[in-house]
């Protein structure tokens, strides 16, 4: 895979210009390109591979160059498992599970940058940022080279739980042919920073053992796999089976609406092993406040039905508008029609058929009166 040359801004924005799915944000010091989202034809030309976070200068030139994006194994049809030849040569990386952070000269000074640039998760991993570090990253930045780390950090946790905050040093990158120096090469840079280089494991001669082995991994992410001559190779993913269903329930975490259809599904018994104790404890007290929510409305209702059952149809409904919350009317019209406590039920369904927008979860909230708050 030869890596397109990128010398300014100039050969980058004639690929993604007049598209949505990627951004081009003058940040003053300096210019990101970096795709929003994806799309079938999104990285359908290889320069736009590069669009994750390439940084330029303020005159336009190349300032710095992270990972190019790749893909999950079985992602893409040249990538089908049946396409992974271990035969020739290849490297095995661990997969850190953390955020790739980059170095970056900004007015002649060392600095570190999400995709994005500068951000709070920058912020928090510069904490790292040690003289030697400094120093080493301006001179490789000088020579034309980004280094690209992965931060790791028990308050930076996405699915993986790391004891101690640290930088590791991924790759380093040619800002102007893409090429990825060599590991070798690499390490003496890593040690001049005193930052260890990510693992290598144990190549995958037996590669349908290698995809079982690693799709059946535990507390961690996965593997990098480069198929080929190192400076030149083919890059996929193969991620944990765990992991991918812990990062789902975590996502879903972030949702109020996808937390509350769980709840209303009774389906938290297969979310809550996913979560780690602090997460487990949020989504259980958000369901128990749901709970008790619905029951108290449900038992409001009821009563009232039971109370006025004597009363005429007319009259009953007639009272209802005038004196009940919109949300709880068509709830008790259909208790009173059916002539039995189910009010309960009628509560969950209504409030189920509302989970598909934040919008309508917040509509139907005082019929359980629970908040919830995401990480």
């Amino acid at each position: 895979m030869a890596y397109p040359v990128i010398k300014t801004i100039d050969d980058v924005l004639p690929h993604v210009e007049g598209r949505r799915d990627f951004v081009v944000a003058d940040k003053g010091d300096y210019t990101v390109i970096d795709y929003v989202y994806q799309e079938d034809d999104t990285f359908d030309h290889p320069m736009r591979l590069e669009c994750r976070g390439l940084k330029f200068a303020p005159d336009g030139k190349i300032m710095a160059r992270p990972l190019h994006k790749f893909f999950n194994l079985g992602e893409k049809e040249d990538l089908q498992e049946h396409h992974f030849d271990t035969s020739g040569p290849h490297t095995v990386l661990k997969k850190l599970d953390g955020s790739m952070v980059h170095g970056a000269l900004v007015n002649d000074e060392f600095v570190l940058m999400t995709r994005m640039g500068y951000t709070d998760v920058e912020k928090k991993a510069e904490r790292h940022l040690t003289d030697a570090i400094k120093e080493t990253g301006k001179e490789m930045l000088e020579r034309g080279m980004t280094p690209i780390f992965e931060w790791t950090a028990p308050d930076n946790q996405i699915v993986v739980k790391y004891d101690e905050s640290k930088l590791t040093l991924l790759h380093m990158r040619d800002n102007e042919t893409g090429r990825y120096i060599n590991r070798m090469a690499a390490k003496t840079w890593a040690e001049a920073m005193a930052v260890d280089m990510v693992e290598a494991v144990p190549n995958a001669t037996n590669r349908y053992q290698f995809i079982k082995d690693a799709r059946s991994l535990e507390n961690e992410e996965g593997y990098i796999v480069r198929l080929g001559p190192y400076h030149y190779s083919p890059w996929f993913k193969i991620k944990a089976d765990a992991y991918v269903r812990k990062h789902r329930a975590k996502d879903a975490l972030q949702h109020e609406k996808n937390v509350l259809r769980v709840i209303l599904n009774n389906e938290l018994d297969d979310l809550l092993p996913l979560l780690d104790a602090d997460e487990k404890a949020r989504v259980e007290q958000y369901a128990a406040d749901v709970n008790a929510g619905i029951r108290d409305s449900a038992d409001f209702i009821d009563r009232l039905v039971r109370k006025n059952e004597e009363m005429p149809q007319k009259e009953f409904a007639e009272h209802v508008n005038k004196h009940q919350h919109p949300l709880a009317r068509p709830i008790i019209f259909k208790v009173r029609a059916h002539k039995q406590d189910y009010a309960d039920r009628i509560i969950r369904e209504t409030i189920l058929k509302n989970t598909g927008s934040q919008t309508r979860v917040d509509q139907y909230r005082d019929l359980h009166e629970a908040v919830y708050h995401a990480a």
